[in-house]
């Protein structure tokens, strides 16, 4: 069978083409409560520089993980031996994250949300020009908010009033062109309030989505505004199980390709970008090698069924 016509980009709705495979840059642990618990910048070093061997064009980071500098150094070091040119790398970050014990919040990556008097264009500047510098570029792919307000609170109008000014903040940046694409990253239908008064719609949605949470009323709601689905933690964060599922299990035997290939091809025929992390060089390859082969509509209904809205980490569900 010929493989369907899954292009290696997507189209954002103002044009711009971003690789539908990007490389995840947020290292450290967030579910083994007997090791340290944390962002660990520290383990990309070498894992990096080992994605841009392999071929990755889609770096995705965010200001809480202290990856912007690795990130950097290692693509800068590519840009002065020609091997790369910045015009091909998409490279996405993301701001506006709650304070949370894994973050190093005295430094001012994430935000106190509750604080009603914050200059919320003045730190939003801030955070895209910190990122900026971190990375030692002149502009950025994509921003994106990282969350659509605090996990703990249950003011609803001060969440939706701190999207608005945020989202507003991000228009102008965007419209200067420091910024050639704006996005959000795990907003659910409901969060999505700001648009009554936005003048750039956002142009990508980043959320958990594997064969075990799909997540489908929030990604129609996205479909129908023309917002791309972005599916971070692909293979559950290897918290959930997913990879000894008999289901997907026989499905790669029958394609002669791994679990983690189906997942990703899978999400690539519903029309997603994907963001698959791994510290293997191997497996790094393995996952941008899916452009070959079909899942049969057969196949696809299969882990359609497995949904049970099972998350690998946090939900937005408690965010008002």
């Amino acid at each position: 069978m010929k493989p369907l016509k899954v292009d290696k980009t997507l189209t954002l709705s103002n044009g711009l083409k971003m690789p539908s495979i990007a490389f995840g840059c947020a290292f450290g642990n967030w579910t083994n409560k007997d090791q340290f618990m944390g962002f660990q910048p520290d383990l990309a070093w070498k894992t990096i520089p080992l994605a841009i061997k392999s071929g990755y064009l889609h770096y995705d980071s965010a200001l809480v993980y202290g990856t912007h500098q690795i990130l950097g150094h290692s693509l800068g070091q590519s840009f002065a031996n020609n091997s790369l040119k910045r015009e091909n790398v998409f490279i996405k970050t993301k701001i506006f994250h709650p304070s949370t014990p894994l973050a190093l919040n005295s430094l001012g990556n994430s935000w106190d949300m509750s604080n009603k008097d914050i200059n919320v264009e003045e730190r939003v500047i801030h955070d895209v020009e910190r990122s900026l510098f971190e990375l030692n570029l002149g502009y950025l792919d994509m921003v994106v908010l990282h969350w659509p307000g605090d996990w703990n609170t249950s003011d609803r109008q001060h969440g939706k009033f701190m999207r608005k000014e945020v989202w507003k903040a991000l228009e102008v940046l965007y419209k200067k062109g420091k910024v050639r694409s704006i996005g959000v990253s795990n907003f659910l239908e409901r969060h999505f309030d700001f648009l009554e008064s936005a003048t750039v719609k956002p142009m990508l949605n980043q959320i958990e989505i594997n064969p075990y949470i799909q997540q489908k009323n929030t990604t129609q709601f996205c479909l129908k505004h023309n917002i791309v689905i972005e599916a971070w933690s692909p293979f559950g964060s290897g918290s959930t199980g997913l990879f000894n599922d008999p289901v997907l299990q026989k499905i790669a035997v029958k394609y002669n390709k791994n679990i983690g290939q189906i997942i990703l091809r899978w999400l690539l025929q519903k029309g997603y970008a994907a963001i698959p992390k791994s510290s293997h060089e191997g497996r790094m390859q393995a996952n941008l090698d899916i452009f070959n082969f079909n899942l049969d509509e057969q196949d696809t209904v299969l882990i359609d069924r497995l949904d049970k809205n099972l998350t690998s980490v946090i939900t937005s569900e408690t965010i008002a």
